[in-house]
């Protein structure tokens, strides 16, 4: 486990979330403080946080190059959490798919190209939305994440990986806790996760689940045709919140068959969705080992798994979110002259 810690600290506007803006319940952006030291590490909890400019003008480098400060803005990827998709896009054609492909085709699937969503996402995204709103329009919080350097900080689309916490006034609210305690999110791990990480959301899921708070009451264990029809809700569209309740898939497994259902809608693919997530369209299948597994063993001695184990023809699906640690990305931190930064 990493020792050393890193916070954020800046305020979240709350009118950034569904029905007033269009961030979910899982990535959202924190506004920072313009002043100094508003991004702070420390090596170790014994030691005092100092300032550290290192990512002011840094890019990183994953699938694709991104700030990693944007005007003045971190786009957080709350860790631990993936809530149902309230705007979820496919996965534009890689050079290699378009490869043998007609111009017909190619249209087809850039016709598809819409911001679909799940069932429960709009729901999921409000319940945050008028949680934080409790507390006012703009509120106090920090994004805090356990890392000893800088490649540790970010995913590979430039995304700061952490939890986010803020005051209620009584004490100190993780909302990725909350959010997996309310059943508004599932828990989803990832290898950059320490035990302690983990552990402590199974047992935040495993009430919510034997509860069956939201979320889990509406899990499914069948992969259903996918629903074209179903598309990102309007800005304070809310009378969607009436029929915002059906089946949902495991978010990650929704957007592979999202990323697939279109594909293959437009003739692009031939491909089963069984061994889509065997090969996908990157050429990068989803790895993952199981929880129980990586927790008694290690990211270094477990057994690497394919996603597609976990499900059957395509169909069935064989694990439940806590059973899965997903392999994460990588992704590299560069100054302003493309060179790795390796300490803060």
């Amino acid at each position: 486990m990493s020792s050393g810690l890193l916070q954020a600290v800046g305020s979240l506007d709350v009118s950034q979330f569904w029905p007033t803006g269009r961030s979910d319940a899982d990535t959202t952006k924190l506004i920072l403080y313009v002043a100094e030291d508003a991004i702070q590490f420390k090596r170790d909890d014994q030691s005092p946080f100092v300032a550290t400019k290192v990512f002011n003008d840094a890019v990183v480098k994953g699938r694709g190059r991104n700030k990693a400060i944007r005007n003045g803005k971190l786009t957080i990827r709350l860790q631990g959490i993936d809530a149902p998709e309230l705007h979820y896009r496919p996965a534009a054609l890689s050079t290699s798919e378009k490869k043998g492909l007609t111009e017909k085709q190619i249209d087809a699937f850039r016709d598809l190209l819409h911001d679909y969503r799940q069932y429960y996402g709009a729901t999921a995204a409000k319940a945050l939305h008028d949680y934080l709103g409790g507390f006012g329009e703009k509120i106090p919080g920090r994004a805090v994440t356990r890392v000893d350097t800088p490649n540790e900080v970010f995913d590979t689309y430039g995304r700061f990986v952490g939890d986010i916490e803020i005051d209620d006034g009584a004490k100190v609210v993780n909302l990725n806790h909350w959010l997996v305690e309310q059943g508004w999110a599932f828990p989803t791990f990832y290898s950059s996760m320490s035990d302690a990480e983990i552990e402590a959301f199974i047992e935040r899921a495993a009430k919510a689940r034997g509860d069956k708070r939201g979320v889990w009451k509406l899990l499914s264990s069948k992969i259903k045709a996918f629903d074209f029809d179903l598309l990102e809700p309007e800005e304070n569209d809310l009378d969607i919140l009436k029929d915002d309740k059906g089946p949902v898939l495991f978010p990650k497994l929704y957007r592979r068959q999202a990323n697939w259902a279109a594909r293959r809608k437009a003739k692009a693919t031939r491909q089963s969705f069984q061994d889509y997530l065997a090969t996908a369209s990157n050429g990068r299948p989803d790895s993952c080992f199981e929880t129980d597994d990586f927790l008694k063993n290690g990211v270094f001695s477990a057994t690497p798994r394919g996603f597609d184990e976990f499900v059957k023809d395509g169909e069935k699906i064989l694990f439940s979110p806590l059973e899965l640690v997903f392999g994460e990305a990588q992704s590299t931190v560069l100054d302003a002259d493309g060179n790795p930064i390796r300490a803060f």
